[in-house]
Formats: structure tokens, C-alpha cells, sequence
């Protein structure tokens, strides 16, 4: 039962324009009259941010108070009266409306904002057609620099929400003030172009600004925001489970948007969401397409790619129940997919085609993950609060700004607000390595090594709270870090401050990636749990301060669902690739398995760099076309609708799976039992 004397302590009761508002202690004026129905307005106040106070729109009267109260800062307090909408503040507000339109150049018939300008609409509301004050017509050039989003100072107000907004939600801190007075202007670093600074191309500047200063470059007249139909969908680019408000406008995908309701990454998007997801380098596959005899692709009835998709998969069949290959068909699908669509190609190849070759296409990341687990037993990872809540990070073979965007945001918001210090330990160059406080660039294949280092260093300072047996202490002593310098190429002093750091730390916690997975090397990934685990470095729940990420969004589905692999592909004799609108490009390896295969299906939202290699070509859907649920890497799991519905005559996955699977049963291919019965 409810506490009610703690509800009732907490009640406070305000007079707002006559009205009796009840509201809680700690909430502002402009809280309480929001949640009363009452409108005060803002230009500077936004949900997402801290209150700033800075336009002075939201400005009332309080009763027994000798000056004009900011509404969105003034804590509200029990017996207050309060004054929203008189013609004395209206007429201030007019002023302030005046003054901002007369600094800059808001010239709305060209504005890519206009009629969802909130300075517009302001105007409109307090009945502004003119402005008494002489236009002061600066000459501000707009900064194009950033790839995918323009700055236009003539409409910037100066609110300082973008400046918030990266400082808060994002954590980079790029954007903050430059210059005095009626000059001041929103300069990234220290009056750098956008383009050459530290800005991450997230957007979400552009979600909260409240004019047309910060724009996009794709849609800047492509349809006015309230014409516009939000939907939400899954961030498909990795496994973090970022959900994205999508825009739609006469079924087209108009802009995509934080959503401060997603449960992972509140309303912080990577730019790989918000703008890369709309880019469509390929050309759309609206039919099959079947290899003719010249080895060109060409438009197909769904008859004849059925029976060449059939044709090829039979002689896969054929093959193992009478030559006994161990794997006639190859299922490969992209890990991007909803469960939904990943149980349903993992049934067709098991049952259908008989054969337990099933896997994603980036399935060794898994598999490698997969094997640790079978070496290091009792081992559980962290979830993501732990991470929001390291005083240190370690990250090996993992670059988060490359692959995992929004938690490269939430690392740099650790350093950048809390001092949190950033070990990086990559054999490649990474954007986390410029970020770090130490980067140990080490040589590829000496990442083993250089946990060892750190481990025999972290032995010698005293630092393990748990006992390990003797063979392991041997193990850890026999790379002491001078030893790993000459092995891995890195500073034997650089390897002793990692363990350092690691040692001094309370909630440090580990991050690894498809840079470390993708070499196939599970003795590292448990090195990493051991170093935790050994340190005393777990959670509440027992769990070790490690996380590993995959570059599929629906890994932790794939795995759940039994995507196991098993088999060399250079035994099979047919391939069927489910790829989606999955941009994958495959390794060297693969490239010669699918040169090889005798039959190749590729099922396709677009052309790309699978197509060479297929046989025939079945469309697919997008991303935005698709919906299903997904698994994220905590284990969290997300069920989104479709936003868009695909063009005509491209049929769902599953769909395309049935029509293949009835024509392949058509084809009635008999086990050397039941050949023998006959």
C-alpha cells in the first residue's frame, strides 16, 4: 500500500491565474502550471534539458515578489499566487519577441523551419505582425562544413539548447558560446567549423533547437514537421538496442529523430541512425532476378527464380542423403533481422533443407564469445547501468565511435563530465584511442599478451581480492610487461599505468568488441572475466564489470533462436543468403566459398556487394519496412511495428520463405531409405 503521508508532505497547492494547481515540492512554476493545464511560454526550455532561464518568455508575477519571476527556474512553493497572462507581461514578451526577430535575419517565407519554428509560432500567438525596432541585417555566413547538418547563425536566438544538449545528453561538450553581447554566437571547440571539430554528427542539437539555425541537409523543404507521422523503430546498426522516433510523410521516410522514451539511449541517436539509415547507395531489387547464361542478371517471373532457387537447393539435398556431405545447404542470414525472421530461416534450413549449417553473417563474433564461455564456465557480464556507472574504462579490440556510436557518446560524457580515464588497447587505429587518456597501440595478434602484461603487474602490486590457483599465478608471471613490450611493440611503462589504472579504480569495467571477437581468439575474452573477477571487480548480482558488443542488432536473438554454425561452406552445395538491407561485405574467405558454391540465393532489399555472387536475387524489405522483435545485448527485448509498407509486389521474408519452401516440397527429394522403399 502507498505511502500516503509521505504523498501528502510532499503536495504543495498554488493559486495560477485564480485556478487552485496542486503540484510537488522541488517542481518549478512552469512544472506545476504544465501539469495543471495552464500554458506559459518558453523559447529556451526543453524537456530533454536543464532549465536555463535565458529567453525570459516564461516570465510571471508572484504575489508579495517586486520583481518578474522566470517561471521555468523559480522553484514552486506552497501558497503562492501567481500571475501567468496579463497585459503587462504580454507586452514584455511582445518586446522580447521584437528584439530577437530584429538581431538576426529570421526571413520565414525562406526558413526551412518555418511552420515549425517555436519563434514563429510565439509570434503568431502574441499577435506580433511587426517589429517597432530597426533590423540590424548582420552578415553571418552559415557553416556547411558538418556532413550532414547546416548552421545558420542569422536564425540562432542564442537559447543555448544545442549548447546544453551536447554538453548534457551527449557528453562531447563541442558546442558553447563565443563572443560578448548582441555578437555572441554558438562556435563548436574554439571557433573551429563544425566539420573540422570534435562533433560526433549525433543531430541532437537539431532535435532540440527551437528555429531554423540548425538544420538538416537532406530535408531541409522536403515536408513541414506536422505533416509528418511518428512512429518508433529499432536502430538495426549494432546490438546496443537504441530506439529512434521515425518520420514519415505519404509513406516515405522523412527524418528520424531522438525518442526520449526509448529505454536504452533516451533521445541520443548516432549518426549512423539518424542519417546513415536514409542514404540507399544500391539500387532496390522489386523482382527476382535470375543469372543467365551470359552471367548477366535479369528480370524474373517469381515462377522461374522459384524453380532455379528450387533446382539449386534439390542438388544440395541430393548430395548429403546420398554422397553424405556433411553440409549440401548453407543457411547464412544477417543478424540485423527480428526473431521472428531469424526462427523462420532457421526452421527452413534445419527442417526444410535438412542441414544444421545456420548462422548469421557475422557469426564468428558469436561463436568466439560462444567458445570463451566453454573454456571460462560461471563467467556473467555486466549489464549497461554498470557501464554508466564506471569510474574507469578499459576497452580492448574495440573502437565504440566506429560501431557503436551511442556508447562512444556515453564514454566521452564519462570523461568529459565525471574525469573518467579511458584505457584503449587496439592494434588498429581508433577514434577511441584519440579520446583516451592512455592507448596502447599494440601489434595485431598481441592482445593476449598484453592482458597478461597487465595481469602479472596487477599480481605483483598486491591487487587480486580473490585466490587463484598456482597455475594460473605461473601462467600471469611468465609475461611480465618488460617481456610484453618486445612481443606486442608498446612501452613496458604504458602497460604497468593500464594496470594501474585498473587498480586504482572502485567500478572500473571492461569493453571489448567485433575487433577482438572477429580474430576468433576466446582465451582473451576470458583473460578479460579473470581480470575482473580476480580484482574483486563485479556487480551486486555477481556479475563481472566485462561487456562485449557484436555488430548485429540481433545477435543475443540469434544465439537465443540456435544460430550455431557447424560446418565448413567450402562442403556446401548450395548457399542461401538472407541478407535483408544488410550493407555486409564479405571477408576474402567467404568470397571464394560463395566463387565456389554451385548454387547461390541471395534474398535482397537491394543490390550490393552480395549480388556478384548470387545465382538468383529475391527482394527483401528495408529496415523501416520490417517489424518484429529484437534482443539487444543486456537481453532486453523491443517489439517494434513497421513504419513504412514496402512498394508493390515485394513480399515479407517470411513470405519468401514459404514460396520456397512449397516449391522446394514440390521437388518430394526422398531419403536413401525411403529411396530404397520405393
Amino acid at each position: 500500500m502507498a505511502d500516503t503521508s509521505t504523498m501528502v508532505e510532499t503536495t504543495i497547492t498554488l493559486t495560477i491565474n485564480g485556478q487552485a494547481c496542486t503540484g510537488q515540492k522541488g517542481q518549478t512554476i512552469l512544472e506545476v502550471a504544465e501539469a495543471n493545464g495552464i500554458n506559459i511560454p518558453t523559447l529556451c526550455r526543453h524537456p530533454w534539458l536543464t532549465n536555463h532561464g535565458a529567453c525570459r518568455m516564461c516570465v510571471v508575477q508572484v504575489e508579495n515578489e517586486r520583481r518578474l519571476v522566470t517561471s521555468c527556474a523559480a522553484p514552486a512553493v506552497d501558497g503562492q499566487v501567481v500571475t501567468t497572462h496579463n497585459e503587462h507581461l504580454s507586452k514584455l514578451r511582445q518586446m522580447s519577441l521584437e528584439l530577437l526577430f530584429a538581431e538576426r535575419n529570421h526571413i520565414c517565407p525562406f526558413c526551412p523551419a518555418t511552420g515549425n519554428c517555436e519563434l514563429q509560432g510565439q509570434a503568431y500567438r502574441e499577435g506580433i505582425t511587426h517589429t517597432r525596432y530597426d533590423y540590424i541585417f548582420p552578415v553571418l555566413q552559415p557553416d556547411t562544413s558538418a556532413p550532414y547538418f547546416v548552421q545558420d547563425h542569422n536564425r540562432c536566438i542564442v537559447c543555448g539548447r544545442c549548447v546544453r544538449a551536447c554538453n548534457e545528453i551527449v557528453g562531447v561538450g563541442t558546442l558553447n558560446f563565443g563572443h560578448r553581447g548582441s555578437n555572441e554566437l554558438v562556435i563548436a571547440d574554439l571557433g573551429v567549423p563544425l566539420g573540422e571539430s570534435s562533433c560526433i554528427n549525433c543531430g541532437t542539437c537539431v532535435d532540440v533547437c527551437p528555429t531554423g539555425a540548425l538544420f538538416e541537409k537532406r530535408q531541409p523543404y522536403f515536408t513541414r514537421q506536422p505533416e509528418m507521422e511518428r512512429k518508433l523503430a529499432i536502430c538495426p546498426d549494432d546490438d546496443l538496442g537504441c530506439a529512434m522516433a521515425v518520420l514519415t510523410k505519404s509513406g516515405l521516410v522523412a527524418r528520424v529523430e531522438g525518442a526520449e522514451e526509448a529505454p536504452v539511449n533516451g533521445p541520443l541517436l548516432s549518426w549512423r541512425s539518424r542519417y546513415q539509415l536514409l542514404e540507399e547507395p544500391y539500387q532496390r531489387v522489386l523482382s527476382p532476378l535470375v543469372r543467365n547464361a551470359a552471367g548477366v542478371l535479369e528480370p524474373a517471373s517469381w515462377d522461374e527464380a522459384l524453380d532455379k532457387v528450387a533446382d539449386g537447393l534439390s542438388v544440395g539435398l541430393q548430395a548429403a542423403l546420398f554422397d553424405g556431405a556433411m553440409a549440401p545447404v548453407a543457411g547464412l542470414c544477417s543478424g540485423r533481422l527480428p526473431s521472428e525472421t531469424l526462427e523462420a530461416f532457421h526452421q527452413f534450413v534445419t527442417a526444410d533443407c535438412r542441414s544444421m549449417m545456420v548462422d548469421t553473417l557475422r557469426g564468428d563474433e558469436r561463436r568466439t564469445q560462444r567458445a570463451a564461455r566453454s573454456l571460462h564456465e560461471g563467467y556473467r557480464e555486466c549489464d549497461l547501468e554498470a557501464i554508466r556507472e564506471a569510474d574507469m574504462v578499459l576497452v580492448v579490440g574495440f573502437d565504440p565511435m566506429e560501431t557503436h556510436p551511442v556508447l562512444g557518446a556515453w564514454l566521452a560524457g564519462l570523461q568529459h563530465h565525471q574525469q573518467v580515464p579511458i584505457v584503449s588497447i587496439n592494434a588498429r587505429q581508433a577514434e577511441v584511442a584519440k579520446q583516451a587518456n592512455l592507448a596502447l597501440k599494440q601489434r595485431r595478434g598481441s592482445a593476449q599478451a598484453v592482458i597478461l602484461g597487465m595481469l602479472c603487474q596487477l599480481l605483483d602490486m598486491a591487487q587480486l581480492t580473490r585466490r587463484t590457483d598456482r597455475e594460473t599465478q605461473v601462467r600471469w608471471r611468465s609475461h611480465p610487461p618488460d617481456r610484453v613490450a618486445v612481443e606486442a611493440g608498446v612501452p613496458a611503462e604504458d602497460i604497468i599505468r593500464a594496470a594501474e589504472l585498473y587498480a586504482q579504480a572502485k567500478r572500473p569495467v571492461i569493453l571489448y568488441g567485433p575487433r577482438l571477437t572477429g580474430i576468433g581468439n576466446p582465451t582473451v575474452i576470458g583473460l578479460l572475466w579473470e581480470m575482473a573477477y580476480f580484482c574483486g571487480n563485479t556487480t551486486a548480482d555477481g556479475a563481472v564489470r566485462v561487456r562485449g558488443f557484436h555488430s548485429e542488432a540481433n545477435a543475443a536473438g540469434a544465439e537465443q533462436i540456435g544460430f550455431r554454425g557447424g560446418a565448413d561452406l567450402e562442403t556446401a552445395q548450395a548457399i542461401y543468403l538472407l541478407a535483408g538491407d544488410d550493407p555486409f561485405e564479405p571477408l576474402p574467405q567467404l568470397r571464394e566459398e560463395l566463387e565456389a558454391a554451385p548454387s547461390v540465393v541471395l534474398q535482397a532489399s537491394h543490390l550490393g556487394p552480395l549480388t556478384e555472387y548470387a545465382d538468383v536475387v529475391l527482394p527483401s524489405l528495408t529496415w523501416s519496412e520490417r517489424g518484429g522483435s529484437w534482443v539487444n545485448v543486456a537481453g532486453l527485448v523491443q517489439s517494434f511495428a513497421p513504419v513504412t509498407s514496402p512498394p508493390a509486389g515485394v513480399l515479407s521474408d517470411e513470405q519468401v520463405l514459404a514460396r520456397v519452401r512449397a516449391r522446394l516440397a514440390e521437388r518430394q527429394v526422398a531419403t536413401p531409405m525411403e529411396a530404397v522403399d520405393e
